[in-house]
């Protein structure tokens, strides 16, 4: 509420210093004309109906613009352009400066004309301040999306893949290497591939379907190898080529998820698993996690900054485009996540 008020408060103030500066130019060439209260009112009023006319259109038509209906736009800023200038003569007229047009010289269409022009002139001034700040307050806001970012970036770096599982499958390789030597390069290259990606593709901003889904493969696979015997594992994934090279993700986003599942599942009392399906469904990408819970003596300490840090990204990256839920029912954890393809589609 507070942040709410400070902004009001800071609107009111920058809309004030507006109407204040465009006044004393509107004026200034009759500056010396004001010399009683009642001019000064009637100097005011025939502003705030100017600057009230320039503000319907910012508000009330511009938006036309915005949604790329030009002609209409174009033939509603006349015509209500036309009414506020018309409405300007009349208190000009009327009220203003009536024994000015008294005069047998002075042209009516040529002032209306003229209040026609001022009507535009204040328009496409209160436009330009307008399209002016939203592009500052773009531009702040890009620069605040990017600090945060960089902030996660940080905290991201800290929550990869844990250092303890590439030291449990250095071990596993070296148990491999004494019993079945013949493995051992294939287990080598695939754990290469997993440092290989996240150090060449951790700082990328998206990767393809493919990359993502071809790094979780390779986990999955360093998984099998550790606990394969004791843990039953299923890995499903789109083969559509469509889905996983025209589409774009960013990279590194579902790991947590996975190495969660392994993390938290570890049992010896009912059947242990981790079922993981990808797929996609209508024009989303669906990631489908479940895994059997923990027994309470084999429960892992968790701090959960790993799914914090994954719901901060979705937040930055995909906000109102994303669905995160985690469930449990006593006997299985399940966790779904579900993004918007046609946002993440890189041409």
């Amino acid at each position: 509420m507070e942040n709410k008020a400070n902004w009001l408060r800071s609107r009111f103030l920058q809309e004030l210093v507006v109407f204040i500066a465009m006044f004393v130019l509107t004026i200034l060439h009759e500056w010396m004309k004001l010399d009683s209260f009642m001019a000064v009112l009637q100097a005011l009023t025939f502003f705030i109906l100017l600057y009230g006319q320039a503000q319907f259109n910012l508000y009330l038509i511009f938006p036309l613009v915005l949604a790329k209906r030009y002609a209409l736009y174009f033939l509603t800023f006349v015509v209500s352009t036309l009414v506020g200038a018309l409405l300007l003569f009349g208190l000009d007229y009327y009220w203003i400066a009536p024994q000015f047009y008294q005069e047998p010289d002075v042209s009516i269409p040529m002032n209306i004309a003229y209040d026609f022009v001022l009507c535009i002139i204040s328009t496409v001034t209160i436009l330009s301040l307008f399209l002016v700040r939203q592009y500052s307050r773009e531009l702040q806001k890009r620069s605040e999306v990017q600090l945060k970012l960089s902030e996660m970036n940080i905290k991201f770096l800290h929550a990869q893949l844990n250092p303890h599982f590439f030291f449990n499958m250095f071990n596993n390789l070296y148990g491999v290497s004494l019993t079945e030597p013949a493995r051992t390069p294939e287990l080598i290259l695939k754990l290469a591939d997993l440092m290989r990606y996240q150090l060449e593709n951790g700082n990328k901003s998206t990767v393809t379907i493919r990359e993502e889904l071809q790094f979780i493969d390779n986990y999955i696979a360093m998984e099998r190898e550790r606990i394969g015997k004791r843990c039953l594992i299923s890995y499903d994934f789109p083969e559509d080529d469509t889905l996983l090279h025209q589409y774009r993700i960013a990279p590194l986003i579902l790991i947590t998820l996975v190495e969660n599942a392994f993390k938290h599942s570890v049992t010896i009392s009912h059947p242990w698993y981790v079922n993981i399906s990808v797929y996609r469904y209508e024009d989303d990408l669906v990631v489908d996690v479940r895994n059997s819970l923990p027994d309470e003596a084999l429960k892992s300490n968790s701090t959960g900054i790993g799914l914090i840090n994954i719901k901060e990204r979705l937040e930055m990256l995909y906000k109102h485009r994303y669905s995160l839920v985690n469930t449990s029912d006593g006997q299985e954890y399940r966790t779904t996540l579900t993004l918007r393809l046609n946002t993440i589609e890189h041409g």
